[in-house]
């Protein structure tokens, strides 16, 4: 490896040790809680070290928003290729997002701030740098959006799906009503089957199948 070749990739090992670093804190004490102090003690570099390769310490939650955003969108793709044309993936979609927010909730909670704190879902500008986590993290929460509404479109021309709004309008009902599902199947997670006769994953499953059914009527 020359010389240059070695400085590019030490430069790139110390900003993925800073985001992963800088993704405990985050896990930790969320976004207000979170401190540049606390993220370079935590990578163990100083703050200095930290602004040689992000802005400040919203670029450095947006690049580990990113990591959880691309790991949601990947779920969600696979489990429509999985499928192919058998049907709209409407199920399979929900059943990609309980297991992701169930593997990793504390993505799903730094996405939800991503989300109410930075995405832009009308009249946006692209960003001047393409490549900013700001910018990626709008572009891969757009496929995600994408790619359930192309579900939901694909419901209609089927049959399976039948509504008076648009396939965008039904994706931002659906969007709320599984994230609030999980939500709540999520802040009861201890005795939930001693308390409701029921597994969390199946009564997830009822909540999608009564979804199903109306949107089928």
């Amino acid at each position: 490896m020359i010389r240059a070749d070695r400085k590019a990739w030490e430069q790139e090992q110390r900003k993925k040790r800073i985001v992963e670093m800088a993704e405990t804190v985050f896990f930790q004490s969320g976004y207000d809680g979170a401190t540049l102090p606390a993220i370079a003690d935590a990578a163990g570099y100083n703050k200095r070290t930290l602004y040689l390769y992000f802005k400040d310490k919203e670029d450095i939650f947006l690049a580990v928003v990113l990591r959880g955003l691309e790991g949601l969108r990947g779920a969600l793709k696979q489990s429509v290729e999985r499928i192919g044309l058998k049907s709209s993936g409407l199920r399979e979609l929900a059943a990609a997002f309980f297991d992701f927010s169930m593997d990793h909730p504390q993505y799903l909670d730094l996405i939800m701030a991503y989300e109410s704190r930075y995405f832009v879902y009308h009249n946006r500008s692209a960003s001047a740098d393409p490549d900013s986590h700001l910018e990626r993290c709008q572009q891969v929460s757009d496929d995600i959006a994408r790619l359930v509404t192309t579900a939901i479109e694909a419901g209609m021309a089927g049959g399976g799906v039948k509504s008076d709004l648009t396939a965008h309008q039904l994706m931002l009902i659906l969007w709320g009503q599984i994230v609030g599902v999980m939500k709540i199947l999520r802040m009861r997670e201890k005795h939930f089957e001693a308390a409701f006769g029921i597994k969390r994953r199946a009564l997830f499953d009822q909540f999608v199948g009564m979804v199903e059914r109306a949107l089928a009527s």
